[in-house]
């Protein structure tokens, strides 16, 4: 595979991962807590990427995200690159590529993503039908279940796309 395959995959993995993370949340709670397995791929593609390849990544898995949820167009999208920039700011105080750390910063992510959405339409929506701090607690839950989560989503997607940016299959660099 070539390099330029990476970012269309990570798209793919995105829309699979939000599929998988809609069918859990259903399945396991009813929706009343919900998992947001694809931003674990935003912030692979901020560890593993390039940073105009990885800002590509971003948009297109945050567009997969505003598509499934139904919000405001853009929202999850401009989230989605926020949180990439903070990543590639914030990965080196301590060892992103390990399970834990990637699973930390997966949650912090998680978490920021959430509360930054809910403070953009807080600014943006009117008083009587804005979200209400409520659902912090909600966005809470949401970032240490994709925190949990994300080190097996790392594996599969250092099998699956690592290799992806490799000239020749089988040779170590």
């Amino acid at each position: 595979m070539k390099g330029w395959m990476r970012v269309p995959l990570a798209a793919v993995a995105a829309l699979l991962l939000v599929a998988l993370g809609a069918t859990a949340t259903r399945q396991l709670t009813g929706g009343a807590v919900s998992l947001a397995l694809a931003v674990p791929v935003v912030v692979w593609l901020a560890l593993e990427t390039p940073a105009i390849e990885g800002a590509i990544g971003a948009a297109l898995v945050g567009a997969l995200l505003d598509a499934s949820a139904g919000g405001p167009s853009g929202l999850l999208t401009f989230l989605s690159v926020m949180v990439l920039v903070g990543v590639r700011a914030g990965a080196g105080p301590f060892d992103a590529r390990t399970p834990l750390g990637f699973g930390l910063l997966s949650g912090v992510a998680t978490l920021a993503m959430g509360i930054g959405a809910v403070l953009l339409l807080r600014y943006v929506t009117p008083a009587t039908e804005a979200p209400g701090w409520n659902l912090v607690g909600r966005v809470g839950v949401e970032a240490v279940l994709t925190g949990l989560a994300a080190p097996p989503i790392r594996w599969v997607l250092d099998r699956v796309l690592v290799p992806a940016h490799r000239d020749q299959p089988g040779v170590l660099r």
